[in-house]
Protein backbone atom coordinates (compact mmCIF):
# COMPACT_ATOMS: atom_id res chain seq x y z
CA UNK A 1 0.00 0.00 0.00
CA UNK A 2 2.88 2.37 0.74
CA UNK A 3 4.34 1.65 -2.70
CA UNK A 4 0.91 2.20 -4.25
CA UNK A 5 0.71 5.74 -2.84
CA UNK A 6 4.02 6.55 -4.54
CA UNK A 7 2.77 5.00 -7.81
CA UNK A 8 -0.35 7.15 -7.44
CA UNK A 9 1.79 10.28 -7.10
CA UNK A 10 4.20 9.51 -9.96
CA UNK A 11 2.02 7.71 -12.52
CA UNK A 12 -1.51 8.72 -11.55
CA UNK A 13 -4.46 7.30 -9.63
CA UNK A 14 -5.72 5.13 -12.50
CA UNK A 15 -2.34 3.37 -12.77
CA UNK A 16 -2.25 2.70 -9.03
CA UNK A 17 -5.78 1.29 -9.14
CA UNK A 18 -5.12 -1.00 -12.10
CA UNK A 19 -1.63 -2.20 -11.14
CA UNK A 20 -2.10 -2.58 -7.37
CA UNK A 21 -5.37 -1.77 -5.61
CA UNK A 22 -7.65 -3.59 -8.05
CA UNK A 23 -5.13 -6.29 -9.02
CA UNK A 24 -6.11 -9.91 -8.32
CA UNK A 25 -3.06 -10.55 -6.13
CA UNK A 26 -3.84 -7.53 -3.92
CA UNK A 27 -7.42 -8.71 -3.44
CA UNK A 28 -6.04 -12.20 -2.73
CA UNK A 29 -3.79 -10.81 0.03
CA UNK A 30 -6.84 -9.36 1.77
CA UNK A 31 -8.52 -12.73 1.33
CA UNK A 32 -5.60 -14.37 3.13
CA UNK A 33 -6.05 -11.88 5.98
CA UNK A 34 -9.70 -12.92 6.20
CA UNK A 35 -8.72 -16.60 6.37
CA UNK A 36 -6.28 -15.98 9.23
CA UNK A 37 -8.83 -13.86 11.07
CA UNK A 38 -11.40 -16.65 10.81
CA UNK A 39 -8.85 -19.25 11.97
CA UNK A 40 -7.98 -17.06 14.96
CA UNK A 41 -11.63 -16.59 15.90
CA UNK A 42 -12.38 -20.33 15.56
CA UNK A 43 -9.33 -21.46 17.52
CA UNK A 44 -9.74 -18.89 20.31
CA UNK A 45 -10.89 -19.86 23.76
CA UNK A 46 -14.12 -17.86 23.68
CA UNK A 47 -14.35 -17.83 27.47
CA UNK A 48 -11.08 -15.86 27.62
CA UNK A 49 -10.88 -14.15 24.23
CA UNK A 50 -14.49 -13.59 23.18
CA UNK A 51 -14.07 -9.88 22.58
CA UNK A 52 -10.88 -10.43 20.55
CA UNK A 53 -12.66 -13.00 18.41
CA UNK A 54 -15.49 -10.53 17.79
CA UNK A 55 -12.98 -7.82 16.77
CA UNK A 56 -11.50 -10.17 14.18
CA UNK A 57 -14.96 -11.17 12.95
CA UNK A 58 -15.79 -7.46 12.55
CA UNK A 59 -12.79 -7.04 10.25
CA UNK A 60 -13.92 -10.11 8.32
CA UNK A 61 -17.30 -8.44 7.77
CA UNK A 62 -15.69 -5.16 6.69
CA UNK A 63 -13.44 -6.89 4.18
CA UNK A 64 -16.31 -9.08 2.97
CA UNK A 65 -18.40 -5.95 2.38
CA UNK A 66 -15.52 -4.34 0.49
CA UNK A 67 -15.19 -7.47 -1.67
CA UNK A 68 -18.91 -7.48 -2.45
CA UNK A 69 -18.69 -3.80 -3.40
CA UNK A 70 -15.66 -4.56 -5.56
CA UNK A 71 -17.59 -7.25 -7.45
CA UNK A 72 -21.12 -5.86 -7.66
CA UNK A 73 -21.21 -2.08 -7.14
CA UNK A 74 -21.80 0.36 -9.98
CA UNK A 75 -20.64 3.96 -9.88
CA UNK A 76 -21.23 6.60 -12.50
CA UNK A 77 -22.72 10.03 -13.12
CA UNK A 78 -25.62 11.75 -14.79
CA UNK A 79 -25.62 15.23 -16.30
CA UNK A 80 -29.00 16.98 -16.25
CA UNK A 81 -30.12 20.27 -17.69
CA UNK A 82 -33.11 22.09 -16.19
CA UNK A 83 -36.34 20.46 -17.38
CA UNK A 84 -34.47 17.51 -18.93
CA UNK A 85 -35.66 13.94 -18.23
CA UNK A 86 -33.23 11.01 -18.37
CA UNK A 87 -33.53 7.30 -17.58
CA UNK A 88 -29.85 6.34 -17.72
CA UNK A 89 -26.48 7.24 -16.25
CA UNK A 90 -22.90 6.93 -17.54
CA UNK A 91 -20.20 4.65 -16.13
CA UNK A 92 -16.56 5.64 -16.88
CA UNK A 93 -14.38 3.01 -18.56
CA UNK A 94 -10.64 2.42 -18.35
CA UNK A 95 -10.02 3.80 -21.86
CA UNK A 96 -11.54 7.16 -20.91
CA UNK A 97 -14.91 6.50 -22.52
CA UNK A 98 -18.26 5.88 -20.90
CA UNK A 99 -20.91 3.19 -21.10
CA UNK A 100 -24.61 3.92 -20.72
CA UNK A 101 -26.44 2.09 -17.91
CA UNK A 102 -30.23 2.14 -17.75
CA UNK A 103 -32.11 3.44 -14.71
CA UNK A 104 -35.43 1.75 -13.77
CA UNK A 105 -37.03 5.20 -13.40
CA UNK A 106 -36.94 8.72 -14.83
CA UNK A 107 -34.91 11.59 -13.35
CA UNK A 108 -35.77 15.23 -14.05
CA UNK A 109 -33.97 18.37 -12.91
CA UNK A 110 -36.56 20.88 -11.78
CA UNK A 111 -34.13 23.59 -10.71
CA UNK A 112 -30.62 24.18 -9.39
CA UNK A 113 -29.87 26.89 -6.85
CA UNK A 114 -26.96 28.00 -4.71
CA UNK A 115 -29.43 28.90 -1.99
CA UNK A 116 -32.37 26.89 -0.60
CA UNK A 117 -35.72 27.48 -2.26
CA UNK A 118 -39.32 27.25 -1.15
CA UNK A 119 -40.97 24.51 -3.16
CA UNK A 120 -43.93 26.68 -4.04
CA UNK A 121 -41.50 28.93 -5.96
CA UNK A 122 -40.64 26.06 -8.32
CA UNK A 123 -42.98 25.80 -11.28
CA UNK A 124 -45.25 22.77 -11.15
CA UNK A 125 -44.34 21.73 -7.61
CA UNK A 126 -46.63 21.87 -4.60
CA UNK A 127 -45.33 23.29 -1.33
CA UNK A 128 -46.10 20.03 0.48
CA UNK A 129 -44.63 17.77 -2.21
CA UNK A 130 -41.97 15.50 -0.73
CA UNK A 131 -39.26 16.55 1.72
CA UNK A 132 -37.17 18.75 -0.54
CA UNK A 133 -37.34 21.68 1.86
CA UNK A 134 -35.13 19.79 4.32
CA UNK A 135 -32.27 21.63 2.62
CA UNK A 136 -33.46 24.98 3.95
CA UNK A 137 -31.19 24.65 6.97
CA UNK A 138 -28.06 23.94 4.94
CA UNK A 139 -26.82 27.47 4.27
CA UNK A 140 -24.07 27.87 1.70
CA UNK A 141 -24.55 24.51 0.00
CA UNK A 142 -25.67 23.74 -3.56
CA UNK A 143 -29.19 22.45 -4.13
CA UNK A 144 -30.48 20.27 -6.96
CA UNK A 145 -34.26 19.92 -6.93
CA UNK A 146 -35.21 16.70 -8.71
CA UNK A 147 -38.28 14.75 -9.66
CA UNK A 148 -37.73 10.99 -9.55
CA UNK A 149 -40.67 8.76 -10.45
CA UNK A 150 -42.98 11.65 -9.63
CA UNK A 151 -41.39 12.24 -6.19
CA UNK A 152 -39.84 15.64 -5.57
CA UNK A 153 -36.55 15.61 -3.68
CA UNK A 154 -33.52 17.77 -3.05
CA UNK A 155 -29.87 16.73 -3.21
CA UNK A 156 -27.17 18.91 -1.70
CA UNK A 157 -23.62 18.52 -0.46
CA UNK A 158 -23.41 16.00 2.36
CA UNK A 159 -26.99 14.97 1.74
CA UNK A 160 -27.84 12.15 -0.65
CA UNK A 161 -31.13 10.90 -2.02
CA UNK A 162 -31.75 7.14 -2.05
CA UNK A 163 -34.30 5.48 -4.29
CA UNK A 164 -34.57 1.78 -5.25
CA UNK A 165 -30.98 1.07 -4.14
CA UNK A 166 -29.64 4.00 -6.18
CA UNK A 167 -27.90 6.85 -4.38
CA UNK A 168 -27.62 10.35 -5.87
CA UNK A 169 -24.88 12.78 -4.76
CA UNK A 170 -24.29 16.43 -5.60
CA UNK A 171 -21.05 16.75 -7.58
CA UNK A 172 -20.87 19.93 -9.68
CA UNK A 173 -23.00 22.39 -11.59
CA UNK A 174 -22.84 24.13 -14.98
CA UNK A 175 -21.47 27.66 -15.24
CA UNK A 176 -24.90 29.04 -16.19
CA UNK A 177 -26.41 27.33 -13.11
CA UNK A 178 -29.05 25.59 -15.25
CA UNK A 179 -27.49 22.15 -15.17
CA UNK A 180 -25.90 19.75 -12.69
CA UNK A 181 -23.78 16.63 -12.61
CA UNK A 182 -24.83 14.07 -10.00
CA UNK A 183 -22.89 11.00 -8.93
CA UNK A 184 -24.91 7.79 -9.07
CA UNK A 185 -23.93 4.81 -6.94
CA UNK A 186 -25.61 1.42 -6.69
CA UNK A 187 -24.21 -0.85 -3.98
CA UNK A 188 -27.11 -2.32 -1.96
CA UNK A 189 -25.24 -5.31 -0.49
CA UNK A 190 -21.64 -4.15 0.00
CA UNK A 191 -22.47 -1.03 2.00
CA UNK A 192 -24.85 -2.92 4.31
CA UNK A 193 -22.27 -5.62 5.07
CA UNK A 194 -19.48 -3.09 5.59
CA UNK A 195 -21.58 -0.92 7.91
CA UNK A 196 -22.49 -4.02 9.94
CA UNK A 197 -18.76 -4.63 10.33
CA UNK A 198 -18.21 -1.01 11.43
CA UNK A 199 -20.94 -1.33 14.05
CA UNK A 200 -19.62 -4.64 15.35
CA UNK A 201 -16.09 -3.22 15.53
CA UNK A 202 -17.35 -0.19 17.46
CA UNK A 203 -19.17 -2.37 20.02
CA UNK A 204 -16.28 -4.81 20.45
CA UNK A 205 -13.73 -1.98 20.54
CA UNK A 206 -15.62 -0.18 23.31
CA UNK A 207 -15.90 -3.46 25.18
CA UNK A 208 -12.16 -4.08 24.88
CA UNK A 209 -11.39 -0.49 25.85
CA UNK A 210 -13.43 -0.73 29.06
CA UNK A 211 -11.69 -4.01 29.90
CA UNK A 212 -8.15 -2.76 29.29
CA UNK A 213 -8.44 0.86 30.42
CA UNK A 214 -9.17 1.86 34.04
CA UNK A 215 -12.41 3.74 34.68
CA UNK A 216 -10.58 7.01 35.37
CA UNK A 217 -8.62 6.59 32.17
CA UNK A 218 -11.81 6.05 30.18
CA UNK A 219 -13.36 9.19 31.67
CA UNK A 220 -10.21 11.21 30.94
CA UNK A 221 -10.02 9.92 27.36
CA UNK A 222 -13.68 10.78 26.78
CA UNK A 223 -13.25 14.26 28.25
CA UNK A 224 -10.16 15.05 26.17
CA UNK A 225 -11.84 13.84 22.99
CA UNK A 226 -14.95 15.91 23.78
CA UNK A 227 -12.87 19.05 24.32
CA UNK A 228 -11.02 18.56 21.02
CA UNK A 229 -14.33 17.88 19.27
CA UNK A 230 -15.83 21.06 20.75
CA UNK A 231 -12.86 23.12 19.58
CA UNK A 232 -12.84 21.70 16.04
CA UNK A 233 -16.61 22.02 15.69
CA UNK A 234 -16.24 25.80 16.09
CA UNK A 235 -14.03 26.03 13.00
CA UNK A 236 -15.98 27.22 9.97
CA UNK A 237 -14.52 25.54 6.87
CA UNK A 238 -14.69 27.44 3.61
CA UNK A 239 -15.32 24.38 1.43
CA UNK A 240 -19.04 23.49 1.47
CA UNK A 241 -18.40 19.73 1.47
CA UNK A 242 -16.54 20.10 4.79
CA UNK A 243 -19.58 21.62 6.47
CA UNK A 244 -20.61 18.40 8.11
CA UNK A 245 -20.85 17.40 11.78
CA UNK A 246 -18.82 14.32 10.85
CA UNK A 247 -15.80 16.53 10.18
CA UNK A 248 -15.37 17.45 13.85
CA UNK A 249 -15.89 13.85 14.98
CA UNK A 250 -13.54 12.40 12.36
CA UNK A 251 -10.71 14.88 12.96
CA UNK A 252 -10.98 15.07 16.76
CA UNK A 253 -10.93 11.30 17.29
CA UNK A 254 -7.91 10.83 15.02
CA UNK A 255 -6.05 13.81 16.52
CA UNK A 256 -6.43 12.38 20.03
CA UNK A 257 -5.19 9.03 18.71
CA UNK A 258 -2.10 10.67 17.18
CA UNK A 259 -1.44 12.53 20.43
CA UNK A 260 -1.50 9.26 22.39
CA UNK A 261 0.78 7.62 19.83
CA UNK A 262 3.19 10.55 20.27
CA UNK A 263 3.17 10.00 24.03
CA UNK A 264 3.87 6.30 23.44
CA UNK A 265 6.83 7.19 21.20
CA UNK A 266 8.26 9.53 23.84
CA UNK A 267 7.80 6.92 26.56
CA UNK A 268 9.46 4.32 24.34
CA UNK A 269 12.47 6.59 23.81
CA UNK A 270 12.74 7.19 27.58
CA UNK A 271 12.51 3.44 28.20
CA UNK A 272 15.31 2.65 25.75
CA UNK A 273 17.59 5.40 27.11
CA UNK A 274 17.12 4.19 30.68
CA UNK A 275 17.62 0.62 29.59
CA UNK A 276 20.96 1.42 27.98
CA UNK A 277 22.31 3.74 30.69
CA UNK A 278 20.97 2.26 33.92
CA UNK A 279 20.56 -1.39 32.95
CA UNK A 280 21.87 -2.75 36.22
CA UNK A 281 20.17 -0.32 38.62
CA UNK A 282 17.05 -1.90 40.19
CA UNK A 283 15.36 1.47 40.64
CA UNK A 284 15.67 2.18 36.94
CA UNK A 285 14.24 -1.25 36.15
CA UNK A 286 11.23 -0.48 38.34
CA UNK A 287 10.68 2.79 36.54
CA UNK A 288 10.97 1.00 33.22
CA UNK A 289 8.43 -1.54 34.39
CA UNK A 290 6.03 1.33 35.01
CA UNK A 291 6.70 2.70 31.52
CA UNK A 292 6.11 -0.74 30.00
CA UNK A 293 2.73 -1.02 31.73
CA UNK A 294 1.80 2.52 30.68
CA UNK A 295 2.71 2.08 27.01
CA UNK A 296 0.86 -1.24 26.85
CA UNK A 297 -2.21 0.40 28.41
CA UNK A 298 -2.12 3.47 26.15
CA UNK A 299 -1.78 1.37 23.01
CA UNK A 300 -5.38 0.12 23.27
CA UNK A 301 -7.16 3.52 23.25
CA UNK A 302 -4.76 4.86 20.60
CA UNK A 303 -5.49 2.03 18.15
CA UNK A 304 -9.20 2.02 18.98
CA UNK A 305 -9.55 5.77 18.35
CA UNK A 306 -7.57 5.54 15.12
CA UNK A 307 -9.80 2.74 13.83
CA UNK A 308 -12.93 4.59 14.96
CA UNK A 309 -11.76 7.80 13.29
CA UNK A 310 -11.01 6.02 10.02
CA UNK A 311 -14.46 4.48 9.93
CA UNK A 312 -16.17 7.80 10.74
CA UNK A 313 -14.29 9.23 7.79
CA UNK A 314 -15.43 6.31 5.62
CA UNK A 315 -19.09 6.88 6.49
CA UNK A 316 -18.68 10.61 5.84
CA UNK A 317 -17.03 9.93 2.47
CA UNK A 318 -19.89 7.62 1.52
CA UNK A 319 -22.41 10.34 2.30
CA UNK A 320 -20.43 13.10 0.57
CA UNK A 321 -18.71 11.43 -2.39
CA UNK A 322 -20.64 8.20 -2.88
CA UNK A 323 -17.96 5.76 -1.74
CA UNK A 324 -16.65 4.88 1.69
CA UNK A 325 -13.12 4.06 0.52
CA UNK A 326 -11.23 5.52 -2.44
CA UNK A 327 -7.55 4.62 -1.76
CA UNK A 328 -6.60 8.28 -1.38
CA UNK A 329 -3.02 8.58 -0.06
CA UNK A 330 -4.06 9.98 3.33
CA UNK A 331 -6.65 7.29 4.06
CA UNK A 332 -4.29 4.58 2.77
CA UNK A 333 -1.52 5.72 5.10
CA UNK A 334 -4.00 5.91 7.98
CA UNK A 335 -4.81 2.25 7.31
CA UNK A 336 -1.09 1.44 7.17
CA UNK A 337 -0.61 3.13 10.55
CA UNK A 338 -3.53 1.17 12.01
CA UNK A 339 -2.05 -2.13 10.84
CA UNK A 340 1.44 -1.20 12.06
CA UNK A 341 0.18 -0.50 15.58
CA UNK A 342 -2.17 -3.52 15.59
CA UNK A 343 0.71 -5.98 15.15
CA UNK A 344 2.03 -5.74 18.77
CA UNK A 345 -1.34 -7.05 20.02
CA UNK A 346 -0.58 -10.40 18.36
CA UNK A 347 2.07 -11.63 20.79
CA UNK A 348 1.09 -15.25 20.29
CA UNK A 349 1.83 -15.00 16.57
CA UNK A 350 4.84 -12.70 17.08
CA UNK A 351 6.56 -13.75 20.35
CA UNK A 352 9.25 -11.07 19.96
CA UNK A 353 6.74 -8.49 21.24
CA UNK A 354 6.89 -10.17 24.65
CA UNK A 355 10.38 -8.69 24.94
CA UNK A 356 9.88 -5.19 26.38
CA UNK A 357 12.99 -3.78 24.72
CA UNK A 358 11.93 -5.02 21.27
CA UNK A 359 8.40 -3.74 21.84
CA UNK A 360 9.58 -0.22 22.66
CA UNK A 361 12.02 -0.16 19.75
CA UNK A 362 9.16 -1.13 17.49
CA UNK A 363 6.80 1.51 18.93
CA UNK A 364 9.45 4.21 18.49
CA UNK A 365 10.02 3.30 14.84
CA UNK A 366 6.28 2.83 14.26
CA UNK A 367 5.71 6.52 14.96
CA UNK A 368 7.28 7.23 11.56
CA UNK A 369 4.04 5.95 10.02
CA UNK A 370 2.11 8.57 12.03
CA UNK A 371 4.44 11.31 10.83
CA UNK A 372 4.02 10.11 7.27
CA UNK A 373 0.23 10.04 7.60
CA UNK A 374 -0.07 13.39 9.35
CA UNK A 375 2.59 15.41 7.52
CA UNK A 376 4.36 13.37 4.85
CA UNK A 377 1.29 12.76 2.71
CA UNK A 378 0.49 16.48 2.47
CA UNK A 379 4.08 17.49 1.68
CA UNK A 380 5.10 14.58 -0.54
CA UNK A 381 2.10 12.79 -2.00
CA UNK A 382 -0.90 15.15 -2.07
CA UNK A 383 -4.42 13.89 -2.74
CA UNK A 384 -7.92 14.74 -1.57
CA UNK A 385 -6.75 15.14 2.04
CA UNK A 386 -3.83 17.44 1.24
CA UNK A 387 -4.45 20.97 2.51
CA UNK A 388 -0.95 22.44 2.08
Amino acid sequence: MAVATVVDKVFGTETALISIYNAWWFVALWGICVIFAVIYAVRSDLRKNLVAAIVHFAFVLILAGAFVSFLTSQRGFVHLRQGEILNYYLIPEKDGGTVREALPFNVKLLMFSKTPLVLSDIEGVRADDGKANRGDRQKGSFFSYLQIDGNTCCVWLNHIYKYKNYRFYQYEYDSDERGVTLLVNRDPAGIAITYAGYLLLLVSGLWLLFVKLPFKGTVLLTAVTAVVWLFISQIKPMTPVLRSPMLAAHVSVIMVSYAILLIIAVLSAIYLVRESINRRQPSAENRNSNIERLTSTLLFPAVFLLAFGIFIGAVWANVSWGRYWGWDSKETWALITLLVYAIPFHKRAFPKFRDAKFLHRYLLVAFLSVLMTFLGVSFLLGGLHSYL
